[in-house]
């Protein structure tokens, strides 16, 4: 079996891993959406009584309005990080699979006698 052609155990391997990864981004972004919904119900409780806005609140607004912003960004990341491994291994598997299927109609033709010709462009 050649180095491309992924055995059971190591596709089992690769989802394994692979929903480990999404379990653990799941839980996370869970997380992540209770501290948003905690700090949206929070600036809206400090909008409503702007006397309080002092400078301390300022800043703090700011802090965590940077942290909201780059948290998002690296949730952003891990799903598209997810996502090119899934989206790379399924158009790995399928080039595969086409492979595979060539070769069983090249078989099928010399089984039954006939000649496969390949041609090749020189333009």
């Amino acid at each position: 079996m050649s180095e491309s052609t992924p055995t059971p155990q190591n596709e089992t391997a690769r989802r394994k891993a692979q929903l480990s990864v999404l379990v653990d981004l799941t839980d996370d972004f869970c997380k992540f959406h209770q501290e948003c919904a905690f700090l949206c119900d929070a600036f809206a409780a400090v909008a409503q009584e702007p006397e309080c806005i002092t400078e301390e609140t300022s800043e703090g607004i700011r802090h965590m309005s940077y942290w909201l912003k780059y948290q998002a960004k690296d949730y952003y990341q891990r799903i598209d990080d997810l996502y090119q491994e899934a989206y790379s291994h399924n158009k790995q598997a399928e080039v595969q699979e086409k492979a595979q299927e060539n070769n069983e109609n090249r078989e099928d033709d010399r089984a039954n006698g006939s000649k496969s010709y390949s041609f090749k462009s020189n333009g």
